[in-house]
């Protein structure tokens, strides 16, 4: 009998499948426990609320998964100079998607991770960084939204009836919060591949994050936004802003020259402006200039050896093709969204001592702990160096190779099989070869037998 190819379930189905029984959990859960505390609410005073929390999550996800499946696309076309409109389509038959297989995570597994077309393997990668990126947008989108991140409106986070704050300046924070780290996700996509980050998304990406600052100062989370005279207002501190994108540009530069030892020491600017190692400093000081416009100069430290620091633990799970720099460049969107979720908690002052969290750099902290990670910082370069040949040698996204393909996973297998291929058909012919030369060996011997 003819296999016939396998039933595809509906993407929505999956999601459903999936969200409803976490979702009924979460509320039934939090709002028992809750309500367990409570002398005055009940446990079904409390389902709708929660019940409020799962929609704004829900929701928070599939848009930001939405945007990891844009990424995605945007890491495999703007490096080959490709537009990035159009629908999506099979990396391999290029038969363009349906819009139910282009369902953010789970049209993938609808599709069992494979072309509904050709039936071909797609690679894994696709749904992870839908996944990896819905989940870090996310994580800030809620974290603002109720304000665990922002308290400067004065509502704080906690209590039982706790609510979305959804006023305007609170939504502006959170979509140039949302911009920014997507512009960390597509920059850190793109060196994970080796490729160099295209020019055009390099402009796109510093004017983005510090245009916004310039033009309304208040997106600049710093001190007066944790605790400040009641009667201070930061509107029109144009100045402070020009000042916050200044520093931070110089402090992305500077911590650029001094992670080249690890990342590119070949880097010369002077003599050699246009070369491959060149290119990959000017790569380092754009991943380090968007968190530091984001949060600041004076967090860019520790941000930066967090980042560093999971880069070292994800190595393991990484294509073997990735360097360190592009290990470094896809941990970065990470480190800033905890920067980001967990601001308040961070460089809030505290009420008793006065001081902000003892080890973490914000605008409150003592110059010993600003020294502090800049002596941790001076060790990044020595956990995270690799050899010459691996640093300064990026791929030609041109080419067919597996470390700059969008799809690298499947790439690999691919590859795999054709090198064990090939290597059958040279043995074939060698053994071919070798059979022809022993009978002409018989024959010679022959010949002159007679």
């Amino acid at each position: 009998m003819r296999n016939r190819p396998p039933r595809i379930r509906s993407p929505f189905l999956y999601a459903t499948a999936v969200i409803l029984p976490l979702g009924a959990a979460y509320i039934l859960g939090v709002a028992t426990l809750q309500a367990r505390g409570s002398s005055y609410l009940a446990v079904t005073d409390l389902y709708l609320h929660r019940t409020v929390d799962v929609v704004i999550a829900v929701w928070s996800f599939w848009v930001a998964s939405s945007v990891g499946s844009f990424l995605n696309v945007v890491a495999w076309r703007m490096p080959r100079g490709q537009s990035i409109n159009g629908r999506s389509h099979c990396p391999r038959c290029l038969t363009q998607l349906k819009a139910r297989d282009n369902f953010p995570v789970f049209g993938w597994l609808a599709l069992r991770g494979r072309c509904r077309n050709c039936r071909l393997p797609v690679s894994p990668r696709y749904p992870i960084v839908e996944a990896v990126v819905g989940l870090s947008l996310t994580a800030v989108a809620v974290a603002e939204v109720y304000q665990v991140s922002l308290p400067h409106q004065g509502q704080h986070y906690g209590g039982p009836l706790w609510l979305p704050e959804l006023d305007p300046v609170i939504l502006v924070t959170i979509a140039y919060h949302i911009v920014g780290l997507t512009l960390c996700w597509a920059l850190g996509l793109i060196r994970i591949d080796g490729n160099r980050l295209p020019t055009n998304l390099t402009y796109f990406a510093v004017a983005v994050t510090a245009l916004p600052i310039l033009i309304f100062p208040t997106l600049m989370v710093v001190t007066w936004q944790m605790k400040v005279q009641a009667d201070w207002q930061p509107e029109g501190r144009y100045i402070d802003a020009m000042i916050r994108v200044i520093t931070a540009l110089v402090a992305a530069t500077a911590l650029g020259r001094y992670l080249a030892k690890g990342f590119c020491p070949m880097a010369d600017p002077k003599l050699d402006p246009l070369g491959k190692s060149t290119g990959r400093l000017i790569d380092l000081i754009v991943i380090l200039a968007i968190p530091a416009l984001l949060v600041g100069w004076q967090a860019s430290p520790a941000v930066v050896v967090l980042a560093a620091v999971l880069a070292f633990w994800i190595r393991p799970m990484m294509p073997r093709q990735s360097d360190a720099l592009g290990r470094f460049a896809i941990a970065m969107p990470w480190a800033v969204t905890f920067q980001i979720v967990f601001w308040q908690r961070l460089a809030s002052v505290d009420a008793t001592t006065g001081l902000p969290f003892p080890l973490w750099p914000s605008e409150n902290s003592s110059p010993g702990v600003l020294l502090f990670w800049l002596f941790m910082l001076g060790l990044v370069p020595f956990w995270l160096r690799e050899s010459p040949t691996d640093i300064d040698v990026d791929a030609d996204p041109n080419t067919g190779d597996a470390e700059c393909s969008g799809d690298s996973v499947f790439n690999e297998i691919v590859l795999d099989q054709e090198d064990s291929d090939s290597g059958r058909e040279l043995g074939d012919e060698s053994e071919a070869a070798s059979e022809t030369n022993e009978r002409e060996r018989d024959s010679r011997s022959e010949e002159n037998e007679i």
